[in-house]
């Protein structure tokens, strides 16, 4: 791997004791990760987590790869991350990597099948970036999934989560569950409901 990105990497797990996260290597170091656009850094990162590294290292590498993929529009991106899923086994660094497949644009070609049963984990981190990990996802069985969660959990945040993310794919399929929400005792489950409704009819109306 060219010299410059283990570099980074090193930048971006670096520990360091500073008064403000704003002014830390680490910090300086994502906002670099956040611009890169060559996509010719993706296989040099994939050969690199197969010599598997540390988890730390590896949340930075899913985070290099996640931000490539949005701001290249690629589909191979999103792929790849998705073949990790079922390889790591750390719930931060999975987490880290599900919260960049959110940002990734996944159109029908992509198979996001292997992303459902992290939907319904047991570890709340990686359920809910699972949840989020479906935003700007076209295929229809995405929303299926999420409406299965919204209408039978019993967690509030689960529920924000979902309706975060069918405020981006949800289809007028989604409005009845989103309508019942509206009458939740939860104030931040109602406003992401109606938020929800408002950009689907926007959309879909």
């Amino acid at each position: 791997m060219r010299q410059e990105l283990v570099e980074l990497i090193q930048r971006m797990t670096r520990r360091n004791d500073v008064t403000s996260s704003d002014n830390s290597t680490s910090w300086q170091a994502h906002r670099e990760a956040e611009l890169l656009a060559d996509e010719t850094l993706v296989d040099e990162l994939i050969a690199y987590l197969d010599e598997k590294p540390t988890k730390d290292h590896r949340s930075a590498a899913y985070f290099i790869i996640g931000k490539i993929g949005k701001n290249c529009v690629s589909e191979e991106c999103a792929l790849h991350l998705i073949e990790y899923t079922s390889k790591e086994t750390d719930k931060y660094a999975l987490a880290i990597l599900l919260e960049q497949l959110a940002d990734i644009p996944k159109p029908e070609s992509v198979d996001v099948r292997a992303l459902f049963p992290l939907l319904k984990d047991e570890r709340w981190l990686v359920r809910r970036a699972a949840i989020q990990s479906l935003k700007r996802c076209q295929r229809a069985e995405a929303e299926d999934k999420l409406l299965e969660i919204l209408t039978t959990t019993a967690d509030p945040i689960d529920a924000i989560y979902c309706q975060a993310t069918l405020n981006q794919i949800g289809t007028r399929k989604s409005l009845p569950a989103l309508a019942r929400s509206l009458k939740s005792r939860k104030r931040d489950v109602k406003a992401s409901a109606y938020a929800a409704i408002e950009a689907i009819k926007a959309r879909d109306c």
